[in-house]
Parts: C-alpha cells; sequence; structure tokens
C-alpha cells in the first residue's frame, strides 16, 4: 500500500516503517507514492520574461489552464514525486536510497577498529554485487582510506570486519569519522563500477576537548551609546546596534558589508506541500482547538520590545540585552548579544511560553538578512543534499556550495535547502570575506534569496523576484517535513519530530567576520 507521500518536500519518517521492517515482525510495505512530478512544460508568461531571462519555460500542473475557464482542478497534486518532471531528483530519493539499501553496517568495538556488516539481500550473496571502502576523516580531511575484506555474505547473514584504523593524535576540537561506502565491483545493467549503493558513518572515540576562547586576549572594543542606536568597533570591524528594532542594523568587516539586519526571532516557515494540506484539512476546527492554528506562529516573530540595555563588560566586551513579549502567542523572548572587540558575537536566545494552548511551533530560530555578494556557502554538517530532522540521512563533513545551488526548486515554492547538525557555516564574497556562524553547539541552517512571503504566496517560482541579498536562518530546530500524507492532520510530522510550545526553548550560537579558511576560526569553545 501507499505509506509515503513524496509531495514537494516530503519523505520525512521514512526510517520509522522500516525499523518496524527490519525488526522481523509481521509488517511489510510498500509503495512511495509516486515517482515523478507530472508537470507539463510551458513558456514563461511574458510579464516575467525579463527578470527570469536565464530560464524562459517553467513546469505547469493543475490550475494553470482550468482557473482561467472555471472547471475544478487538484492544483499541484500531481507534483508529487520523488523526481521532478525532468527527472532530477528530489532531496528525498536521497533518504529513500539510504533507508532502503541491502547493506547494513554498525559499531562494534569502533576503538579497535571493529564493525558489524549484515546483507539484507534475500537471494545473493554481497560478494556477488558488492566491495566494501572505508575512510577515516577529521572534520573535512581524509586521514586514511581502504578496502574492507571480501564481503562473503549470504543473504541475511552478519560478519564482523576489523579496520586498521590509523594511530591518531587527537587534535583539540576536531571530530574523528569513520565512513564506510558499498560500491558496485563490476558494471551493472543500471550503473558502472563503483556506484555507491548503500553507506553509513560513525563518530569515532576520539577527541581532546576544544580550549576556551582567550577572551583577555582579544583587541580593545570601542563603545558610543547615541541614544537609539549603540556603536560598537574593533581594529577591523563596525557593529551598529539599532534599540528601536532591538536588533543588529550593520555589520561591517575590512570595509565589506555583511549584515543588513538581524538576527529576528522566527517562529514560522514558507508552508511545505504537507503543511498545505495539514492546515486545509483543519480549516474550520481552529475556533474549536487553537492547537491546530499553526498560522499564529507566522506572527509570533513580531515581538513587543519591552527593554535594551547596552553595557560595557570590560575593556575588550560589551553586552546588548533585549527583553520582549510576543502577543500573538502570549509569551515572552529574550536575546543577548555579548560583542567582542574582535568582532565575534555570542547570541543567546531563549523563549518562554506563556499559559496559551498553542499549536506545534514550526521553527525555532532566528533569521538575518546578509549583504548582496556573500554567494558562497561552505558549512560543516550533514549534507550535500537537504536535510531535516525527520530526513536526515546524509554524512557529517564540510560541503561547499553556493546560495543559488543550495535552492531545490519543488514545483510549488515552499520551505528548502535546510542543513541540520550543522557545526558551523559560512557565506563569503569572490575574495573570502564574509560571515560565519558557528553552532554552541549545533545549528539548522538555511540560505536563500527570496522572502519568506514570497514563497509562501507564489505557486511558481518565476512569481518570485530574486533578490541580491540573503535570508539566513540560523536556527535551534525547524519541525520535521512528514510525509505519511498531504491532506490530513497525518500531514505534520509525528509527534517525535515535532517543537513542543509549552516548553522554554533555548540556544546560543557565535558570529564572526572571516577572512580565508572559516574552519581556524572555529576550533575554540566560545
Amino acid at each position: 500500500c501507499e505509506y509515503s507521500h513524496a509531495m514537494g518536500n516530503s519523505n520525512g519518517g521514512l526510517a520509522r516503517y522500516w525499523d518496524i521492517f527490519y525488526s522481523d515482525t509481521n509488517m511489510r510495505g510498500g509503495f512511495v507514492w509516486d515517482w515523478v512530478d507530472q508537470g507539463i512544460r510551458q513558456p514563461v508568461p511574458p510579464a516575467h520574461r525579463e527578470a527570469w531571462k536565464d530560464r524562459p519555460a517553467f513546469l505547469a500542473y493543475g490550475g494553470w489552464w482550468e482557473d482561467k475557464v472555471g472547471v475544478r482542478n487538484d492544483g499541484n497534486f500531481c507534483m508529487n514525486g520523488l523526481v521532478d518532471a525532468d527527472r532530477n531528483p528530489h532531496p528525498g530519493l536521497w533518504a529513500v536510497k539510504y533507508v532502503y539499501r541491502n547493506l547494513h553496517a554498525s559499531p562494534a568495538d569502533l576503538a579497535a577498529g571493529r564493525v558489524r556488516v549484515r546483507s539484507w539481500f534475500d537471494f545473493i550473496n554481497a560478494r556477488e554485487l558488492a566491495e566494501g571502502l572505508w575512510e577515516v576523516k577529521a572534520d573535512g580531511r581524509t586521514l586514511a582510506s581502504g578496502k574492507l575484506p571480501e564481503l562473503d555474505l549470504a543473504p541475511r547473514a552478519e560478519k564482523e570486519f576489523t579496520i586498521p584504523l590509523p594511530a591518531v593524535k587527537p587534535e583539540p576540537g576536531v571530530e574523528y569519522w569513520l565512513n564506510l561506502s558499498f560500491v558496485t565491483r563490476a558494471d551493472t545493467p543500471y550503473a558502472r563500477r563503483g556506484h555507491e549503493i548503500a553507506w553509513d558513518q560513525f563518530q569515532l572515540p576520539l577527541g581532546a576537548p576544544a580550549p576556551r576562547a582567550d577572551i583577555s586576549a582579544l583587541p580593545p572594543l570601542e563603545m558610543k551609546d547615541a541614544g537609539g542606536a549603540v556603536h560598537f568597533s574593533g581594529p577591523d570591524f563596525q557593529l551598529d546596534f539599532d534599540k528601536t528594532a532591538g536588533t543588529v542594523s550593520s555589520l561591517t568587516f575590512q570595509g565589506v558589508r555583511l549584515i543588513e539586519r538581524g538576527p529576528l526571532p522566527d517562529f514560522w516557515r514558507a508552508p511545505t506541500d504537507n503543511d498545505r494540506g495539514a492546515l486545509k484539512s483543519v480549516r474550520g476546527k481552529i475556533a474549536q482547538d487553537p492547537r491546530l492554528n499553526l498560522p499564529i506562529w507566522r506572527e509570533a516573530g513580531e515581538w513587543k520590545i519591552e527593554s535594551v540595555e547596552a553595557r560595557r563588560l570590560d575593556g575588550r566586551s560589551a553586552r546588548v540585552e533585549v527583553r520582549a513579549a510576543l502577543p500573538a502567542v502570549g509569551a515572552r523572548y529574550q536575546i543577548g548579544y555579548t560583542i567582542h572587540g574582535s568582532g565575534d558575537v555570542v547570541v543567546e536566545a531563549s523563549y518562554q511560553p506563556g499559559a496559551k494552548d498553542l499549536p506545534m511551533m514550526p521553527r525555532f530560530g532566528t533569521e538575518l538578512v546578509l549583504s548582496g555578494g556573500l554567494d558562497n556557502i561552505q558549512w560543516y554538517g550533514r549534507g550535500p543534499k537537504e536535510t531535516h530532522i525527520d530526513r536526515k540521512f546524509e554524512r557529517v563533513g564540510v560541503f561547499t556550495s553556493t546560495v543559488d545551488r543550495e535552492w531545490v526548486e519543488y514545483s510549488r515554492p515552499q520551505e528548502n535547502g535546510n542543513k541540520v547538525d550543522v557545526r558551523w557555516v559560512a557565506l563569503t564574497n569572490s575574495k573570502g570575506v564574509g560571515l560565519l556562524a558557528q553552532g554552541l553547539p549545533l545549528l539548522e541552517v538555511s540560505a536563500r534569496r527570496f522572502t519568506r512571503k514570497e514563497i509562501e504566496e507564489s505557486g511558481y517560482w518565476f512569481q518570485m523576484r530574486r533578490r541580491p541579498e540573503i535570508y539566513l536562518n540560523l536556527d535551534a530546530r525547524q519541525m520535521g517535513v512528514g510525509g505519511i500524507d498531504s491532506w490530513t492532520l497525518n500531514a505534520f510530522p509525528v509527534e517525535a519530530y515535532r517543537i513542543p510550545p509549552g516548553q522554554p526553548h533555548s540556544y546560543r550560537y557565535r558570529l564572526a567576520p572571516v577572512s580565508g579558511d572559516p574552519a581556524s576560526r572555529t576550533k575554540e569553545r566560545w
């Protein structure tokens, strides 16, 4: 039976089914609905061609023709494929590939390099198809690599393998990973030799604690309180804080403007197709049950500032504290900035619920607007494909891309491009100057060139305006994307992947201007 609906940004929670399948209970399945978006290529309308000269066509769905003549239709409901209409994989397909893999690895004794591999093939010995590769990485650097012994595994059999791990003297603040990859050992009808069919990753029990940042060695900080604004500066940076808005209004480093505005509290995401389906199913029921009123979080970020306090801590540091009410949800919010003479800013945000009976929180995070030109993105976290808390089947590593390449084009614009378990992310210009955000300890991150309002209100990508500035989300958590269906309350993520609104939430991260290798600025504790 259909058991995972692939409409838009979906296929979350798939592993929960397969945990049951693999447990040898009397359960079986299933079918993902479905394989390919059923869009029809059309020319971009004349009114939008000037803004999108590089893209002359788009893929239309239900309503493009019918709405004009009053014919009922199901909108984009046939755009529910694991691949788009041009057969480009959606990120959900990579999650399906991982969950469906036939070779599973698990730790036996990682310190000794011992792992277990189990074959879930039913009819062949694993050695007939596959061979195993391994590598040890230190953050993004490869320290050693090699091949596993022959995968002589009968159907459903399990065997232990020993990997000759390299001798490592752990560096402070560095993580060490063992990556296992299973690839085809010869050409097949569907793939060339070396095509990866399965993989697993384990963090090795190695490491030394990162040293604490020596605040006393940082440059002196200048601070000027001008009433409605506070100005901070150090040898290479200037930061302006707007007391009225309760946020940074400008951050400049080595003459390059990095931040235009932010961070500001953010509790909402541009609805996914699953979100829209679930919200449509509860229309008319919200008055009886306010816990179904998710759109209340759209306005929750419109805070009412109650106090802003800026004070010097010492000659090298200062603190700005913003306290506010969140009238839409009857809650309280506080965000603090510890600003250092080096330009480092430690941000601490906290949410305190009130007495209101609230729906699940789509996101707990902050949004910043970065200046145009910071087009290059590098991150240390899960990647390279889009991940969410209920669909995070990507390796942890260091990945390099651009903001434009990280935009995932679903048939109807929606929340996309998220990255989970992010240790740090940097957005830089062509000269390597930019902004680093380091999770203390982890973040979820997304960056895009469109406002959330545009994404939410547009039926097609060409109806949006690609802006020079970059909208960056640095979140503690975003709720999962779900994937059971796209038309009932089941479209919401299951409870394990929700953000409960009735309890306090807080998180920390560090912002730092960078020039050159951003990883070199991440080896200290703040």
